[in-house]
């Protein structure tokens, strides 16, 4: 298992890095249950960065989902567009649905969780960066932090 989250570090990373600040986070082992924003601000705290309780957006992580909820919608939102100007590209479609899709298979479908820290074009900060996107996954097994910050 841990081998499909190195692999998804060392095919997206370089890429993501280009234009952005990328930083990929994960742990291998139990995933105890607890609402989805404990769960990412245990995860994130550990790792030193600011908990955000409540403000974590729970994304609907089914495939095919649609509307702004969508963890789909929102990761090839984050990496199709420069995240300090959205209205300029940053990645080619194709590449920011094909990361999308990888970062979200890392995780069981049956019981995987996706949460962003922001939404709708507001945020809350975790890294400290003047632009951030977040996002965490998690399904019983693992979890993993996809962080993007301005450069």
């Amino acid at each position: 298992m841990d081998e499909a989250f190195r692999q998804f570090a060392a095919r997206w990373l370089p890429l993501l890095n280009n234009g952005a600040r990328a930083q990929f986070h994960h742990r291998i082992g139990p995933i105890m249950p607890a609402p989805h924003s404990e769960i990412a601000d245990g995860f994130i705290g550990g790792l030193g960065f600011a908990k955000i309780g409540f403000n974590w957006e729970l994304l609907d992580a089914l495939p095919g989902a649609d509307g702004p909820r969508s963890a789909w919608a929102q990761m090839e939102q984050a990496l199709a567009g420069d995240i300090a100007n959205p209205a300029r590209p940053w990645l080619a479609q194709a590449d920011a649905a094909a990361c999308a899709r990888d970062f979200i298979a890392l995780f069981d479908p049956e019981r995987r969780t996706l949460v962003a820290n922001r939404y709708d074009g507001l945020w809350n900060p975790i890294a400290g960066a003047a632009v951030e996107w977040a996002f965490v996954g998690f399904d019983d097994k693992a979890i993993a932090l996809l962080l993007i910050t301005d450069t």
